[in-house]
């Protein structure tokens, strides 16, 4: 509805001679349309039209990506005779020298080929009629600020005696998400006084796309590979859903496209891919939809902020970002690349403890609450495409599946005898209730499995969906905290209000022995203060089960499947930050290059209590530590100490 009320309005103000707009749109709002649609109707409505030697209409972008989707835009609501040329760098100008020569009526391009074209004599201003200022702030970021202003001045003061007459003033349209002193300056300089102003996202407190969820989710850098692409399968559940995956460097991009963990269907996207294979991507998501990418072989697009901003790509259910972004702006054109034309969609940051001060920050700027989730589990992953995966098998023709027939009775055969399933079809497990109070059969097999051929059915179509959802190695267990492998979550329930972590490590010392609590990990009160959640390594669940005994304890210990609410943790990270007092220095951004110059009078305190140089946390790449780390372990997450019970410091 706010697309189509842009539409109207800017139809509207725009069928009034000289009245220009300055417009601050949301993210998926259908700004393009509101432009195009009312400059096409008045281009074809006059009497004389016909194609123009000199472009009528000038359109100003600040990435060539942008400017393809836009001229492409225009392509689709312009008649047939109606002229549109797209101009940018990175490709050989020839060619569009040899278009201008031939006529266009709309010109779409960047703001630096556009003075390429001026200079060489090939592009005369004076027939613009309309101008169109497309992420006029974005633009000043990337430096484009002197060229735009050149083409500006250009238009507006072409004419004899160094003014310009009133009447053939060029309409102007310019397009900004914030409003800074240049454009500000720019407007009230070039621009007519009776200026109509709009915004659509100033009364709001939320100013990202409305439709989208936002997830934060707790990971150590060598992690992130492979909890992305459990993320990704768990959020991108249909065949047709596509991910956007922001990086904050082409390096990361690169190193993260190349990790055996990610998916074999992903495309890397920045700005050193060539001009030729960037446009062939994005084909297969703007241009011919019904392509690859729409059809899924290519999933997953991972990028820097080249794609932020303007892009529209149908069908993208899920945006990853690597780290917070340092400008909150930055933050709410990445999450609006999904959630657009009112689908929804969602939003995952993946951050590390010291990074927890820019989420807070983009929640108080954006007017957005981020809700702190775990790496997804298996059963996440199956609850979230089994539905999928039963509607694609009931599709396939009996021609095709039946023509598998040899293999599978083949397989079924080579599993009969297999010594995992026994006489009732499948394998049984014994499961405790109440640790070990007591034990019973619980059978997993569904009714009507009463045989060696039916088990070794049952097992060959599970191998096959194991297959499927690309989880047919063996399954590590993930800590539910911090998504770190090889750590299993704990709920220790005291029954009562706690205050004190000390009462945890209490609690357990009563059946645990010591060499279980001292890899106690990411111990957190519950919300409410009524129990813990923390972390123990995988290998240790079989002495905890065969040691504790809920009915010896006033606690009661089980183990995580899903994250409960915590009550929020003293984040000496922010008090740091906000001194000046930091690793780095967060607000120069969470890329792998991360500055060794820290706050804090030169060095912070090692856990011994002594001074050490910030020079010991080095850093090899987003994905993996490398040398010492100072003050945190090898997960990112800080190594506190914690007091015992009898008078000892434990790291």
């Amino acid at each position: 509805m706010i697309a189509f009320w842009l539409i109207d309005h800017s139809a509207v103000v725009y069928r009034k001679l000289s009245v220009e707009l300055v417009i601050h749109p949301g993210t998926g709002t259908g700004k393009t349309l509101a432009f195009s649609l009312p400059i096409t109707q008045l281009l074809l409505k006059q009497e004389n039209f016909k194609r123009r030697k000199y472009p009528a209409v000038l359109v100003l972008a600040p990435t060539r990506e942008l400017v393809v989707q836009i001229s492409g835009d225009f392509q689709s609501v312009c008649a047939e005779d109606f002229t549109v040329l797209a101009v940018y760098g990175g490709v050989p100008i020839g060619p569009q020298c040899s278009s201008l020569r031939r006529g266009v009526d709309v010109l779409v391009g960047t703001p630096g080929r556009i003075i390429d074209l001026i200079e060489r004599g090939v592009l005369l201003l004076d027939s613009v009629k309309h101008v169109v200022l497309d992420e006029v702030d974005r633009m000043l970021d990337m430096g484009f600020s002197k060229d735009v202003e050149s083409i500006i001045s250009q238009l507006y003061e072409k004419k004899e005696d160094g003014e310009l007459r009133e009447q053939e003033k060029p309409q102007t349209l310019l397009f900004s998400a914030t409003m800074p002193p240049w454009v500000s300056n720019v407007a009230s300089k070039y621009l007519s006084k009776d200026v109509h102003r709009v915004s659509l996202i100033e009364q709001q407190e939320n100013k990202t796309a409305l439709n989208v969820t936002h997830l934060a989710l707790p990971c150590p850098f060598q992690e992130r590979a492979s909890t992305m692409s459990d993320v990704i399968r768990t959020y991108c559940k249909h065949k047709k859903s596509r991910c956007i995956v922001f990086c904050e460097t082409k390096k990361d991009a690169d190193e993260l496209a190349a990790h055996s963990a990610m998916c074999t269907d992903c495309h890397v996207f920045h700005g050193d891919i060539p001009q030729d294979k960037r446009e062939l991507i994005l084909q297969y998501v703007t241009v011919f939809p019904k392509q690859k990418f729409r059809e899924g072989k290519y999933r997953v697009l991972i990028t820097t902020n080249v794609a932020a901003r303007g892009l529209d790509i149908p069908e993208v259910d899920l945006v990853i970002q690597c780290h917070p972004p340092r400008d909150v702006e930055d933050y709410i054109h990445r999450s609006g690349r999904t959630g657009r034309a009112e689908r929804c969609g969602t939003s995952v940051v993946f951050y590390v403890p010291r990074e927890r001060p820019m989420l807070t920050t983009i929640e108080r700027k954006a007017g957005v609450s981020f809700r702190r989730i775990s790496a997804p589990t298996l059963q996440d992953i199956i609850d979230s495409w089994g539905t999928e995966v039963i509607t694609s098998f009931q599709t396939i023709p009996e021609q095709t599946w039946s023509a598998f027939i040899p293999i599978a009775n083949r397989l079924v055969e080579t599993l009969k005898n297999d010594s995992k399933i026994n006489n009732s079809g499948v394998k049984k497990r014994k499961t405790k209730k109440k640790h070990k109070q007591s034990s019973q059969e619980v059978p997993t097999e569904p009714d009507g499995l009463s045989s060696n051929e039916s088990g070794a059915v049952l097992q060959a179509l599970c191998c096959a969906l194991a297959r499927i959802s690309g989880k047919h190695e063996g399954v590590e267990s993930r800590s539910l905290l911090n998504a770190l492998k090889g750590y299993t979550t704990y709920k220790l329930d005291m029954g009562m209000e706690v205050h004190r972590k000390g009462q945890a490590y209490a609690a357990l010392r009563e059946q645990l022995p010591e060499n279980v609590l001292e890899n106690v990990k990411n111990l957190s009160f519950i919300q409410g203060r009524t129990g813990f959640v923390f972390d123990l390594p995988s290998h240790l669940s079989d002495t905890i089960s065969s040691t504790w005994d809920d009915a010896n304890s006033t606690a009661t210990l089980s183990v995580l499947t899903e994250l409960p609410e915590l009550e929020p943790e003293e984040d000496r990270f922010a008090h740091e930050a906000s001194n000046g007092y930091s690793h780095g220095n967060w607000r120069n951004g969470p890329s792998s290059r991360w500055s060794n110059r820290g706050g804090g009078r030169g060095g912070s305190r090692s856990s011994s209590g002594f001074r050490s140089s910030h020079n010991s946390l080095s850093f090899q790449s987003s994905w993996g530590f490398k040398g010492k780390h100072g003050p945190f372990d090898s997960s990112g997450f800080g190594v506190s100490k914690r007091i015992r019970l009898d008078g000892e410091t434990e790291a």
